[in-house]
């Protein structure tokens, strides 16, 4: 038996791993991500709710997620094309939301898209949507496309910077870069400030590969 059809047999044995670790975990991280966006979103609409153009937009919120299927994004445009903060952002990520649970990954990273470019809110809220929508083309996108959308995350003092390189080192270990994906999640682990389920996750992905 050859060394190279070990080798090769070895490295499918490994990204199988990757992939089921990915598996566990990515729905777990997508939550999280959607869960700080409604959180954070959540306390700047209860501060502002006594305002008319909030109860408005509660309103029309309100009654979009109770309709069905397609009827409910359609219905979400509106709030989100209205500026008011806070809906704006949480109407844009409750579209996001649904569809990646319809399957339609494309539409809900172009959701996102939307706005980061267009969107009048704070510049935390637009790096939850780069957030997102990365982890969304980790199965798909070549890893300079996630690294180029999380480039002012990984570079600067944002709180998402960990959760950012967690990303990307996915992102390069599907793409066969397996030394700089070691190195990125072996300075997550040894950084005191990483979160400990970021630390985590990346201790276990190192266990698979190294």
């Amino acid at each position: 038996m050859s060394d190279a059809f070990i080798r090769e047999v070895d490295e499918d044995l490994r990204q199988k791993q990757i992939n089921n670790l990915w598996k566990k975990y990515g729905k777990f991280i997508i939550g999280i991500a959607f869960g700080i966006v409604l959180l954070v979103s959540g306390r700047a609409l209860y501060s502002s709710f006594v305002e008319s153009k909030y109860i408005e937009q509660a309103n029309a919120f309100s009654k979009a997620v109770k309709l069905d299927g397609s009827e409910i994004t359609a219905a979400l445009e509106p709030v989100i094309a209205s500026d008011v903060d806070g809906y704006e952002i949480i109407a844009t990520f409750k579209k996001a939301e649904l569809e990646t649970a319809a399957n339609n990954i494309q539409g809900a990273i172009s959701t996102l898209d939307q706005f980061i470019k267009f969107g009048t809110v704070a510049s935390v809220y637009k790096d939850m949507a780069n957030i997102q929508a990365a982890i969304l083309e980790l199965d798909t996108a070549e890893s300079d496309v996630v690294r180029a959308r999380l480039a002012l995350i990984l570079n600067g003092t944002s709180k998402f910077r960990y959760i950012a390189n967690e990303i990307l080192a996915l992102s390069e270990l599907r793409n066969d870069e397996l030394e700089a994906a070691i190195l990125r999640l072996e300075a997550l682990v040894v950084d005191v400030e990483t979160p400990a389920g970021v630390k985590n996750r990346a201790d276990q992905y190192l266990s698979v590969i190294k």
